[in-house]
């Protein structure tokens, strides 16, 4: 009977051995990282919203997964992406550039649409100042040089060949200017016509300083698009291109106009459900994924393969913008 007893009590000690080993091995393994990163849709950032609607850039974050969270993600719904080592600074500082670059795309894009002009597909060049001549160009630094020519056609100006190019003629040239507003923000672009003279003696940069949206630490080139509509919306309808929605979207924007495909569709296409946007206007190549990721829902998806696309269905539905004349 002693001898039953005992070895009762060492199973029963053998049993609370293996839960209690059990149960650090499950919190180990909850509590440790795993090699895998949680997208989730992020914060909408509402910029240069009119009186009625809004303009909503859509952002994602990325969170470190444990082993628990990595193994529950399916049930969850969550999407994980496995890490290929940490982030360098870079990779951070790349990432920031583009944001920059976004920024400065969207003021220049947006200055000729809302011109009602075709954008040049060129960068242009920036007014730093004149020498040896009166201001008579009505020129004045901050101001951006878009394309220059006659008449008839106009070559977009990249550097100051271009633009040495276009004062040969001593008659007056034809420039696309998009004017400095303020500090650096950029108006609505205008032709100016210009005595080759004058022109001969600006001096000009290629790098572009435009003012940028804030924000905050949201990096990458994919909301270009976004700040591209923004931006044609407060320089030449203003507020009135949205007609009342609440508009919102991922792409870059190229310097000609046309966006470009971005990362973490169904992410952004979640987040901005939840900020209960109307319409969500998504790279043309990823309509599919936009679409499955909005199943169930009431907000329009519109694949676009350029801003003047975006800008097109935004006038059909009744929006009003000089550039509603080119889209």
């Amino acid at each position: 009977m002693a001898d039953a007893t005992t070895r009762d009590r060492e199973k029963t000690r053998r049993i609370r051995y293996a839960v209690i080993l059990s149960l650090l091995m499950l919190a180990g393994f909850g509590l440790t990282g795993s090699p895998y990163d949680r997208i989730e849709p992020g914060p909408v950032i509402r910029i240069d919203s009119p009186e009625r609607g809004s303009w909503l850039v859509t952002t994602v974050v990325v969170r470190h997964s444990t082993w628990f969270r990595w193994a529950l993600a399916e049930f969850n719904g969550e999407r994980t992406v496995r890490v290929r080592g940490a982030a360098s600074p870079a990779t951070g500082q790349s990432m920031a550039q583009a944001m920059d670059q976004s920024q400065t795309t969207a003021a220049l894009v947006a200055a000729q649409l809302a011109g009602g002009r075709t954008p040049t597909g060129s960068a242009g060049l920036q007014v730093t100042g004149m020498t040896g001549t009166p201001a008579t160009s009505g020129l004045h630094p901050g101001d951006v040089l878009l394309a220059a020519g006659d008449a008839r056609h106009l070559a977009p100006l990249r550097d100051q060949t271009d633009l040495s190019s276009a004062t040969v003629d001593p008659a007056n040239v034809h420039v696309l200017v998009a004017p400095r507003v303020s500090g650096e923000s950029l108006g609505a672009s205008t032709i100016k016509r210009i005595p080759a003279a004058s022109l001969a003696a600006v001096r000009v940069d290629p790098r572009v300083a435009a003012t940028t949206y804030p924000l905050g630490v949201v990096q990458g080139p994919s909301a270009g698009l976004v700040l591209t509509l923004a931006r044609v919306d407060a320089l030449g309808s203003g507020g009135l291109l949205g007609e009342g929605r609440h508009v919102a979207g991922t792409g870059g924007v190229a310097l000609d106009g046309s966006v470009t495909t971005v990362g973490e569709v169904d992410e952004k296409v979640k987040a901005a459900m939840a900020a209960h946007a109307d319409v969500f206007f998504v790279p043309a190549l990823q309509r599919d994924i936009a679409a499955r990721a909005a199943r169930g829902g009431t907000m329009r998806i519109v694949p676009v393969g350029s801003v003047s696309d975006a800008v097109k269905w935004l006038c059909a539905a009744g929006g009003r913008s000089p550039a509603c004349e080119i889209s």
